[in-house]
């Protein structure tokens, strides 16, 4: 469980079978230790190997980009005003950009999650690199979360990735849409 700041983090290990207190190999004290990110608008929990890094692309749309060096795996999270009014609507638009951007949509489905649609798709760009993105769509507002590998996906990052996505909260939603303008609560 994390509290409050960053980087601190709190381990719950309880007993094992025999009512004696468990104890962690150095590998699962990794996967346990967490921080979390709350921006006032989205919070969610991240594992400690992941650090956060600056954006290369600085929009005011991303609100983390996370880096897993020993997978070499990129996990980015933005917010962003969205016009389409359905999941469906906005899986066509996608998609159709990612087949014009020469991406392979490898698949593409509609999963429930926290009595919302979420809209999860895996595609290869043609620089050969393999996301996997989770679209939520909520009061006009898109949260995107984005896993970027290379060579074969990590089964480690993509385990992080999906950790990440359960811990995933929306805590209001970042901007107004009104007709086809937008503007930041």
């Amino acid at each position: 469980m994390v509290k409050g700041n960053k980087d601190r983090f709190v381990l719950e290990l309880g007993n094992d079978g025999n009512g004696e207190p468990k104890t962690l190999s150095a590998e699962e004290t990794l996967q346990q230790m967490r921080r979390g990110f709350n921006n006032g608008s989205i919070t969610f929990e991240y594992p400690f190997l992941w650090q956060e890094i600056k954006s290369e692309e600085e929009d005011e749309f991303t609100d983390i980009v996370l880096l897993n060096k020993n997978s070499n795996s990129i996990v980015k999270v933005s917010t962003q005003p969205c016009l389409a009014n359905t999941i469906d609507e906005l899986k066509e638009i996608v998609e159709t950009e990612l087949k014009s951007n020469e991406c392979d949509i490898q698949q593409s489905g509609m999963e429930s999650f926290d009595n919302y649609g979420i809209w999860d798709i895996i595609y290869i760009t043609k620089e050969g690199l393999e996301v996997e993105q989770y679209a939520i769509l909520k009061d006009n507002n898109l949260y995107s979360l984005e896993l970027y590998t290379k060579n074969n996906r990590d089964q480690v990052a993509v385990k992080a990735f999906v950790e990440l996505i359960q811990t995933f909260k929306i805590l209001k939603p970042v901007y107004k849409i009104d007709g086809d303008s937008y503007e930041k609560i």
